[in-house]
């Protein structure tokens, strides 16, 4: 089955629950501000419905842009425990895209854990944040494009509801994390953002087979479900490989400039399962 169609399901499925309250969360430093974060808010603010707030982990940028939607925060000052993170590992070459098998070189992603450790905290600081304020949190990546107006339905269609904690792109290996919806009204929410910070704070990251954030929260998902402590969306595809971001109904509404797709503007034809019908992809 492909994303495409699951997504339909998934959309009529749900189609009669009521509306939801969302927020987003995203973070940037200043060279990603300039290069994708800006165009990431302005296309949020242009394209996203109205009641939906955007929180902004800003390290080390002014965000020039005005507008009660979006809640600027200071990464510096917001994020202790980030910063303890990094003081603790930042000479550790293992935590800093070293391979530890000996073969991926020095500059590698999947062990890049100083890299990635920006969103965890941001992550978990805005659970916090927006617990009782609004019932799901929306991570979204930062070099995100809207380029079409996202309805209301299709977000409340997306969300995790009940005993679902979490909903996420899963695919063949660990999943596409530029979006992921968390439950706020989840019973064990608090004790997920703490596994996930000290699956990073405890050293535990150095023991995984990768340390990068979609796979540490794969691996918190996977152990989650086993217990039986909580139910996952799934919104992507156990078949599907590369950039399932775009292919999936999220494709319809944003594009996830993965990679080199930054300098681009936009993703490829190539990375389409199949072709879409939306002006965006044309």
């Amino acid at each position: 089955m492909s994303a495409t169609v699951f997504f339909k399901g998934l959309v009529s499925r749900f189609a009669s629950t009521p509306p939801l309250r969302h927020a987003v969360v995203t973070t940037f430093h200043k060279k990603g501000y300039e290069v994708y974060g800006k165009r990431c808010i302005e296309t949020f603010l242009q394209y996203w419905p109205d009641d939906v707030t955007l929180f902004v982990y800003a390290e080390d940028v002014e965000v020039e842009i005005e507008d009660a939607r979006v809640v600027v925060i200071d990464q510096a000052q917001s994020l202790p425990r980030l910063h303890k993170f990094r003081a603790l590992y930042r000479d550790n070459p293992f935590a800093n895209g070293t391979d530890p098998r000996g073969k991926g070189g020095s500059n590698n992603f999947r062990w890049d854990a100083i890299r990635f450790s920006n969103k965890v905290f941001a992550v978990t600081d805005a659970i916090e944040r927006t617990k009782g304020a609004f019932d799901q949190l929306v991570w979204l990546d930062a070099d995100t494009v809207t380029h079409t107006v996202f309805p209301r339905k299709i977000i409340d269609n997306l969300a995790p509801r009940k005993n679902q904690l979490a909903a996420y792109l899963n695919r063949k290996s660990y999943p596409e994390c530029g979006w992921v919806g968390y439950n706020l009204n989840h019973a064990r929410i608090d004790d997920f953002a703490d596994r996930f910070e000290q699956s990073y704070l405890s050293g535990r990251f150095l023991k995984m087979k990768e340390s990068h954030d979609s796979y540490v929260f794969w691996d918190i998902v996977k152990d989650m479900e086993k217990k039986g402590e909580a139910e996952f969306k799934y919104l992507g595809s156990d078949s599907a490989s590369g950039h399932i971001f775009i292919n999936s109904v999220l494709g319809g509404y944003l594009d996830h400039l993965k990679g080199d797709r930054k300098s681009d503007g936009k993703s490829r034809s190539a990375d389409l399962y199949e072709k879409r019908k939306e002006a965006w992809w044309r």
